[in-house]
């Protein structure tokens, strides 16, 4: 007994001294858990028949709990803090939407996924400051490797360069030997994405987090549970036992049986995704919304030996590479820091907070009717509906799969599809976006004509060059494919979910979308921060009505546009640009307004150059998600409303999450378009009521209508000169005009069924609403069966035309708009008349009686030899 309490004194003495060493006291309940530690380190310590220095092991066990209940303690309270400003601010956000006539749930939604109402702050939502910090972190290391040595960024794919990578990160510790490689490009890279990573880790600390520093951090590994599952648990283990630090990895494992164990529920974690201890929620206890800036700080990292260890990994267990996974960590951090931006330390704790102080709110207001209070208090469910699912898109738990292979099966399958089916898909987006670049440009008071001369010039000049491209990457745009290209050649001979990423990669590669794309949304975003450039020497109040307009819909208002104007203006290709750069070198005197009101309650010059520091860094973003999500209006892309809607607030993976990916593949563009580009066309103009916005903003709707016309008659005419018809079809022909309007993407998914016209992606109206593979599926079926029904009419079955339309529609690349007309001549034509004896001569004819175009290839080989 008198040992035990000798025991207990020492220990208690011992995680005093720690914490009063720190600056900090501990109550009797934190030191007798820090006891309680050291006797549970000691129980180990038996089992384990470890004997020697016990007492010392324990007392040690007990400085690191004192530590860390220290620790604890200064985060929450810091928690506390930062939920306290969260709150306000959102609270006050959300009272304003409601006043500009937003409905409860609608001014929720606009918080995580943004409004396209012409409500000031609109689009500073957790979707756009994504971006923003996306453009902070991921932007500003590529555009620091092109300003540097350019010549790398084509490069990255490169397997030898980024093993190198990996091996340079992994010296750059205490005591670490960088050069290691002999390869100075490798460690010019390892410095570049230390330095960044370090930055996203800064400022998620900031925002609440708790990450120690990430030395000799070479990048997370992602694991491959397909090659996991099939060398099965033990050799799994086996294989990865060896290579691990064990000390660094498993520091509470007193003997190898217990790392073992560990192990083998890591297995069974990252195979199923289950988690290995039951969840309150199967224990049947009350469910705690999960603390995001907590759970930065807990996951336990797999620490390697050497970087050689961790690349044996990755090629036996792995996939990706290095530099891919310093990409992914970025932006998984931009998510995360968007998210505790907005909502605090416990994104999921304030927003169930806010729906239960909405529903209340809606309980008491003595204004509405009983009804009323019924019907708006329903649609405030943060368990299910729009609210749950647009949280489950912002966390990021919408792409969590309930199944790992179900889900990979699936998407394998959509990604045979969209090979198979999305050929000539850049010859409608080329002239689409060019009048969404002009829309946009109109907007924000530029002028529709400026716009489109604008974009088309860019367009011309094609991929940004040298401080062009430096520009376009600080921005966070123009590399989009060059970080799939890393990633596909990473994943190139892993197996089957390497090589269909490969697949994927290269065909959007060889069909003009990705460069298309990456080539579009760089000269918008130039053209934007050009645009900003360009006013900087205007005052706020002096400002066209409309650019002002847009400016407060970003959340930038007056204050916030005098300290841009102050930063130095970049000159290149004729342009002035305010870069994000610029804005990090403002003085303080244009910064102190902006933070004021902090900086009176500032009682050292370090917190002083603190709040100054945080001032500027709020500014850049603002910055970079206003010139983001003006892009975004450009060359519209899936964002965070339309994952939601497409989705139906379903996981990849289970029945109802497949089914709903099935149906809806192919609906995200018009999905985005309708909502994004008709909805602010419609509403987001100036205006006090929704009324007023729709009528100021009817001009802008008219455009948008009638440019898309023009822009789908342009597709049109292009995809049928690929085809080889001419004359152009008669623009003044009431039937081609609607084509042109849906082709334009005007009227969307819902036009082209109304029309009874294929889609843009060539199908009819079964595919429209039910998806490419269930449209497959029913053609399959439907070959025997019309094959059954002439026989029973005692007709001749033409199976063969069939299976040869079944086998066209859905082989991938054969389809591309320039290799298909050729493959018609040299064979496909021939075919078709093979199974239906005047097939290309009827087609000839009906098109010539309904468009008058003629055909200028000639049908098939032997006519061409003739």
């Amino acid at each position: 007994m008198a040992d035990n309490e000798f025991v207990r004194s020492s220990c208690y003495a011992a995680a005093a001294n720690a914490a009063k060493a720190a600056g900090a006291e501990l109550s009797e309940r934190d030191l007798a858990a820090a006891f309680r530690a050291a006797q549970d380190e000691k129980g180990r310590l038996k089992a384990a028949g470890i004997t020697d220095n016990v007492a010392d092991r324990m007392k040690g066990i007990a400085e690191q709990t004192a530590e860390r209940t220290r620790i604890a303690a200064a985060l929450q309270k810091k928690h506390a803090a930062l939920n306290i400003l969260a709150r306000d601010r959102l609270e006050q956000t959300i009272e304003a939407f409601k006043k500009a006539g937003l409905s409860p749930r609608d001014s929720l939604l606009a918080v995580m996924e943004g409004s396209q109402q012409g409500v000031a702050g609109a689009r500073d939502s957790v979707s756009a400051r994504r971006l923003g910090y996306e453009a902070r972190y991921v932007g500003g290391m590529m555009a620091e490797i092109q300003k540097d040595r350019p010549y790398l960024v084509n490069v990255l794919s490169d397997k030898r360069l980024s093993d190198d990578v990996f091996r340079e990160m992994g010296e750059l510790r205490e005591g670490g030997k960088p050069g290691v490689t002999g390869n100075e490009d490798a460690k010019y890279l390892a410095d570049v994405f230390a330095k960044h990573v370090e930055a996203s880790r800064s400022d998620l600390n900031r925002l609440g987090a708790s990450i120690g520093k990430l030395d000799g951090w070479a990048g997370a590994q992602v694991h491959d549970d397909m090659k996991m599952m099939q060398a099965g648990k033990e050799t799994w283990i086996d294989g990865i036992a060896p290579l691990l630090d064990l000390n660094r990895t498993f520091p509470d494992a007193a003997s190898a049986d217990e790392v073992k164990k560990i192990l083998g529920d890591m297995y069974d974690t990252i195979v199923t995704g289950v988690p290995n201890k039951a969840t309150a929620k199967e224990k049947g206890q009350r469910v705690n919304p999960a603390n995001l800036a907590k759970s930065l700080g807990k996951t336990r990292v797999l620490h390697f030996k050497d970087a050689e260890s961790a690349i044996s990994y990755r090629d036996a267990f792995g996939y990706g590479n290095s530099i891919y996974g310093i990409m992914s960590h970025q932006r998984r951090a931009a998510n995360m820091a968007a998210q505790m931006d907005m909502f605090g330390p416990n994104p999921e704790v304030m927003f169930n907070s806010l729906v239960e102080s909405e529903r209340r709110k809606l309980r008491d207001d003595p204004n509405l009717s009983p009804q009323d209070k019924v019907k708006q208090i329903q649609k405030l469910n943060a368990d299910a509906g729009p609210l749950r699912g647009a949280f489950d898109v912002m966390s990021g738990a919408i792409s969590r799969p309930g199944n790992v292979t179900a889900a990979k099966v699936a998407n394998d399958i959509r990604a045979v599809q969209s090979m198979a089916k999305l050929g000539g898909a850049v010859l409608t987006a080329m002239p689409t976006d060019v009048v969404g670049a002009a829309q946009a440009a109109m907007f924000r008071g530029s002028g529709f004509f400026n716009g489109m001369v604008k974009q088309i010039g860019g367009i011309l000049k094609g991929r940004p060059k040298a401080e062009q491209a430096e520009i376009s990457y600080l921005f966070g745009e123009g590399f989009d494919s060059l970080i799939g290209d890393v990633l596909s050649h990473g994943l190139a001979n892993d197996g089957p979910v390497g090589k269909m990423s490969k697949l994927t990669e290269t065909f959007f590669k060889w069909n003009g979308l990705n460069w298309w794309t990456d080539v579009g949304r760089s000269v918008v975003g130039r053209t934007v921060a050009a645009e900003m450039g360009m006013r900087a020497d205007t005052a706020f109040k002096d400002l066209p009505a409309n650019y002002s307009h847009v400016l407060g819909l970003h959340g930038i208002g007056e204050r916030q546009w005098e300290a841009l104007r102050q930063a130095t203006r970049r000159e290149a290709g004729g342009n002035a640009y305010i870069t994000p750069d610029a804005i990090r070198d403002l003085p303080d005197a244009a910064v102190e307004p902006l933070v004021a009101s902090r900086l009176a309650t500032a009682k050292t010059p370090e917190r002083k150059a603190e709040i100054l520091e945080q001032g500027r860094r709020d500014l850049e973003l603002q910055a970079l998600r206003f010139v983001a999500d003006e892009t975004n209006y450009a060359i519209v892309e899936t964002d965070a409303a339309s994952r939601r809607i497409s989705t139906l607030g379903t996981r990849p993976g289970t029945f109802a999450g497949e089914a709903a990916r099935f149906v809806m593949q192919f609906k995200g563009f018009p999905i985005a378009f309708s909502q994004r580009i008709l909805g602010r066309a419609l509403f987001g103009g100036r205006g006090a009521s929704k009324y007023e916005r729709i009528m100021n903003n009817a001009p802008h709707l008219g455009a948008l209508i009638g440019g898309l016309t023009v822009a789908g008659y342009m597709a049109m005419t292009m995809k049928d000169l690929v085809k080889g018809n001419w004359p152009p079809r008669d623009p003044l022909d009431p039937k081609v005009l609607t084509a042109a309007l849906t082709q334009g993407g005007a009227l969307g998914i819902y036009g082209d069924f109304l029309f009874g016209q294929q889609n843009r992606f060539g199908s009819g109206a079964l595919e429209t609403f039910s998806g490419p593979f269930i449209g497959t599926m029913s053609d399959i079926i439907n070959v025997p069966l019309k094959a059954r029904s002439a026989l029973e009419e005692g007709k001749t079955p033409q199976m063969a035309g069939d299976i040869l339309n079944l086998a066209l529609n859905n082989t991938p690349f054969i389809n591309l708009a320039y290799v298909r007309p050729a493959l018609d001549v040299l064979f496909i034509n021939s075919l078709r008349n093979w199974a239906s004896p005047g097939y290309v001569n009827r087609q000839q004819r009906n098109r010539a009686k309904d468009y008058g175009q003629r055909q200028l290839l000639p049908a098939t080989l032997s006519e061409a030899l003739r």
